[in-house]
């Protein structure tokens, strides 16, 4: 299973993203594209949604969602039935073995993103920021957007 990163929801709900029009066909595509028992092959972590309310939602964006725009975005992929995963119990032991492994503060949020994906099995991540999670050998680094 593949979870979806913050900058994929961000471009496909980012009207004047260069990669709006990729980003929103990917999402339709992998949200209707379930198996033989109805389950979808992609999930989403609840950090990621957080990070996509930060990111939308920026006076910085040409064209920032409102905070209840935002909400309902979020609100509809909820309705979806997509598998949200969390954080677990042993998140912050899986934080810290994994963020031995960097040498800046900056990734500190790629790498709880990590902890998150490893506690919870999932194999992959699509994103376009794929060398931020480079050295995560448990992970397969997608770019969907190429």
């Amino acid at each position: 299973m593949f979870a979806i990163d913050t900058n994929i929801f961000v471009y496909a709900h980012n009207k004047d993203s260069e990669f709006n029009e990729k980003a929103t066909v990917f999402l339709e595509k992998v949200m209707n594209d379930r198996n033989e028992e109805g389950n979808l092959s992609v999930c989403i972590p609840s950090q990621v949604l957080m990070e996509f309310v930060n990111v939308i939602t920026r006076q910085t964006l040409k064209s920032p969602l409102s905070l209840s725009e935002a909400i309902k975005v979020i609100q509809d992929y909820l309705e979806s039935h997509i598998l949200i995963i969390n954080q677990r119990e042993t998140q912050i032991q899986t934080f810290i073995e994994l963020l031995s492994s960097v040498t800046t503060r900056k990734k500190v949020f790629d790498v709880a993103l990590a902890a998150t994906l490893k506690d919870n099995d999932i194999s992959g991540l699509y994103t376009v920021n794929v060398d931020d999670f480079k050295g995560f050998d448990f992970l397969t680094i997608v770019n969907p957007l190429k």
